[in-house]
C-alpha cells in the first residue's frame, strides 16, 4: 500500500476518533472504496508486467505450461554440443525462493510437468527425511555387514570398472561420513553378491531391497534436490556405479527377482554422470595438473582416472548401443603417459589406459565406421594397443585380469566397430571381409571361455578338444559389470545368424553351395554348437539360479543350441524330400528363414532390446 494511502487512512481513524460516530461512518466506506479501486489498479499493472516479461520464453513453452505457474530454472544450450548430448535432466539447484526473476509469489508452488513433476511432491516433505539415508543409521545394514560388503567390491568387483581408489575409498568410515551416495552405491554391489562364497541359491543380501529403496531415494533427491556438498567427484563415481551394475526388484512375496538394466538405461545413468562431470568442470580441467607431474596430487590423480573411465564409457556405450559420443578424448589422451608415472598409479592403471586408448581410435570416426579400410585401420590400431598392452604382462603393474583383457574388451570393440559398419552399410557389402572379421571376433570371445590349452586352436578350424568353463573367466564373469553379459550372447548372436543366413557352416568356413556339404558332421560335434554351449555353461557357472543378470542370457543360449540341431535336421529332412517342420520349403534356406525369426523373437523374450545388428535374412536372399 502507498504511504499516502497509509496517511489518509491513518488521518480518517484518528478524526474519526475525534468526531461525530455518524460522521466517522459516512467518510470510512468511501477511503475503503478508494483504496480497493487503487489496489486492483496495482494488480492490473502487475499482470501486465507478469506478461511482457514472460513473453521472451514463449518458445520453451508448452501449452500445458503456459496456463501454470513457470519453473524457473535457466536452460542452457551449448550450440556445439546439442545436437549430441545425452537425453538427460541437467543437474542444479531446484531452489523455489532462490530465483529473483520469479513471478510467482514467494511463498507460492511451483508446478512443473514431464520429469520434473516429482519435484510437486517434494514442496508438502519434511527436507530432513530426505537426507537420512544412511543405511547404517536407518537400522538396514550393521556396520560389519557394511565392511564386508566393501570387501567384496573392492576385492572381487573393483577390477572389472577400476576408476576408485583403492587405498582411499576402501575405507569404509572414510566413504561413508564423505559421501552417502557413494556409500550407498558401493554397497548395492557389494550386496549383490553376499552369497557368492556360499554357493546359496540366492547371492542378494537378504536385506538387499531396503538397501535399493535407499539408493533410489538419494538418486531421486541428488537428481532434483542437490545441495552444494553434492559438487564433488564421488556423486560422479557413484552414478557410473550405478551405470555399471544396476539394481535388482524384488517381488513382494521375495521369490522372483527382476534387473533393472538396459542398454538406455545404463545410458541415460553415465549421461547424468556425464552433466555432473561438465558442472564440476572436469572434462576442462582434471588433465592440466599434469602439466607439471612433480605438483600431482592424489586428489589430482583421483579426478583424471574418474575422467579417464567416463569418457572411455562414454565411446564404449556408443558402439554398443549405436549412440552418438559426447566427451572429447583428446585433452586426457595427450598427458596418458604423465599419468602413468605419476606416484599413486595403480596396478589397473595400465589396463584402462590401454582401453581408454582404444576408444580414442574410434573417437575419430565418431564411432560410426563408412568404409572398409576405417574398420581395417581400427583393427590395427587396437592390435598395436594390444601388443604394447602383452608386452608388459610381465610387469607387476599390471592386475589380474590383464590376460583376459584383449579377449574380452578388446574383442569387443572389434567385433562392435565391425557391426557398426556392417549396420549402416550396403547389404551387397554384408557379405564380404568385414563381415569374416566379426565372425572370427565373435568366435575368439567364445573360445576364451574355455579352459587355456584349447586356446592353441585357431577360430578357422575345429577345435578338437573338449570345451570345458575356464574357472579363471568364471571369477571374472561372476563379478563382472552388467554389460559383459551382453558382450557373450551377442558374439554368440553373430555365429548363429551368420549360419543361419548361409555365410558359413557349422565349422566357420565359407559356405559350400553344393546340398548336404554343410551337413556332415552331427550338429553337436560342430565348433557352432559347441561354442554357443560353453558360452551357456559358463554363465550357467558364474551365476546362482537366482539374483544374477547372467541368468538372463541361459536361456537365450540354450535357445541358440536348439536352433542349431533343429536347424540341421530339417534341412537334412529338406535334402531327402521330407516335409520337416513347415510344408514342403523349397530351400533349405527358406527353412533356415524361420528360423531365424525365432532367434529374433527369442531376444525379444529375454527382456533385451533390439539388436543393431543388420538381420541377414532380410537381405540375402
Amino acid at each position: 500500500m502507498a504511504e499516502e494511502d497509509y496517511g489518509d487512512l491513518q488521518a480518517a481513524s484518528t478524526n474519526g476518533r475525534g468526531a461525530a460516530p455518524s460522521l466517522a461512518h459516512e467518510e470510512l466506506p468511501k477511503q475503503i472504496e478508494c483504496l480497493m479501486g487503487r489496489k486492483f489498479r496495482i494488480a492490473e499493472l502487475e499482470k501486465s508486467l507478469a506478461t511482457t516479461q514472460r513473453a521472451p520464453a514463449e518458445y520453451i513453452d508448452t501449452p500445458r505450461s503456459r496456463t501454470a505457474a513457470s519453473l524457473n530454472v535457466p536452460l542452457e544450450a551449448s550450440p556445439s554440443h546439442s545436437y549430441h548430448s545425452p537425453p538427460i535432466i541437467p543437474p542444479g539447484p531446484f531452489s523455489v525462493n532462490s530465483d529473483t526473476h520469479s513471478l510467482a509469489g514467494s511463498h507460492a508452488p511451483v508446478i512443473t510437468d514431464g520429469p520434473l513433476k516429482t519435484l510437486n511432491d517434494f514442496q508438502s516433505e519434511d527436507p530432513v527425511e530426505y537426507e537420512l539415508h544412511d543405511p547404517i543409521a536407518r537400522s538396514v545394514l550393521t556396520e560389519g555387514e557394511a565392511f564386508v560388503m566393501f570387501r567384496l567390491f573392492f576385492s572381487s568387483c573393483h577390477p572389472n570398472a577400476p576408476f576408485l581408489d583403492v587405498e582411499l575409498d576402501s575405507d569404509v568410515d572414510r566413504v561413508r561420513s564423505n559421501s552417502i551416495f557413494l556409500f550407498l552405491a558401493i554397497l548395492c554391489v557389494g550386496a549383490r553378491f553376499w552369497g557368492a562364497s556360499s554357493k546359496s541359491a540366492c547371492w542378494l543380501h537378504p536385506r538387499y531391497p531396503g538397501l535399493v529403496r535407499l539408493l533410489d531415494a538419494e538418486v531421486m533427491r541428488v537428481t532434483l534436490r542437490p545441495g552444494p556438498d553434492d559438487q564433488k567427484l564421488e556423486t560422479v563415481q557413484a552414478l557410473m556405479l550405478c551405470a555399471h551394475w544396476m539394481p535388482f526388484d524384488i517381488s513382494a512375496d521375495g521369490k522372483r527377482d527382476r534387473s533393472r538394466f538396459s542398454e538406455s538405461g545404463a545410458w541415460q545413468c553415465l549421461g547424468l554422470a556425464t552433466r555432473w562431470a561438465t558442472s564440476l568442470a572436469l572434462e576442462r580441467s582434471c588433465h592440466l595438473s599434469f602439466q607439471n607431474p612433480d605438483r600431482v596430487t592424489r586428489k589430482d590423480v583421483q579426478r583424471f582416472r574418474t575422467m579417464l573411465y567416463l569418457t572411455e564409457s562414454d565411446h564404449y556405450l556408443a558402439l554398443s548401443a549405436r549412440r552418438p559420443s559426447y566427451l572429447n578424448p583428446e585433452p586426457l589422451n595427450n598427458v596418458l603417459h604423465q599419468f602413468l608415472r605419476c606416484k599413486y598409479v595403480q596396478t589397473t592403471d595400465k589396463r584402462l589406459t590401454s582401453l581408454f586408448r582404444v576408444a580414442y581410435g574410434a573417437h575419430f570416426t565418431g564411432c560410426r565406421p563408412t568404409t572398409i579400410e576405417s574398420v581395417e585401420a581400427f583393427d590395427k590400431d587396437v592390435q598395436i594397443i594390444e601388443r604394447q598392452f602383452t608386452l608388459n604382462r610381465g610387469n607387476h603393474s599390471l592386475d589380474s585380469l590383464g590376460h583376459h583383457f584383449p579377449f574380452i574388451s578388446l574383442r569387443w570393440y572389434r567385433l562392435s566397430y565391425a557391426c557398426a559398419f556392417l549396420d549402416v552399410t550396403d547389404p551387397s557389402q554384408r557379405t564380404g571381409k568385414v563381415l569374416t572379421w566379426a565372425i572370427e571376433w565373435s568366435s575368439q570371445i567364445l573360445i576364451h571361455l574355455s579352459r587355456p590349452p584349447s586356446l592353441q586352436a585357431t577360430s578357422n578350424s575345429p577345435i578338437l578338444l573338449p570345451l570345458q568353463p575356464d574357472p579363471g573367466v568364471i571369477q571374472v564373469l561372476s563379478y563382472a559389470i552388467d554389460h559383459y553379459f551382453v558382450v557373450i550372447a551377442y558374439a554368440a548372436f553373430v555365429l548363429v545368424n551368420s549360419w543361419l543366413g548361409n555365410l558359413m557352416d557349422m565349422n566357420f568356413r565359407p559356405h559350400i553351395q553344393q546340398a548336404g556339404d554343410s551337413y556332415d558332421n552331427e550338429p553337436s560335434s560342430s565348433l557352432l554348437f559347441r561354442l554357443v554351449d560353453l558360452a551357456a555353461r559358463t554363465l550357467e557357472a558364474a551365476s546362482p539360479p537366482t539374483g544374477h543378470l547372467a541368468r538372463r542370457y541361459v536361456p537365450l543360449l540354450r535357445g541358440m543350441t536348439g536352433i542349431i540341431l533343429s536347424g540341421n535336421t530339417q534341412a537334412r529332412a529338406t535334402e531327402n524330400g521330407h516335409s520337416a517342420v513347415v510344408e514342403h520349403p523349397s530351400h533349405p534356406h527358406e527353412q533356415q528363414g524361420n528360423l531365424g525369426g525365432d532367434l529374433w523373437e527369442m531376444w525379444q523374450q529375454a527382456g533385451l532390446e533390439p539388436m543393431p545388428w543388420p538381420n541377414v535374412l532380410d537381405d540375402i536372399y
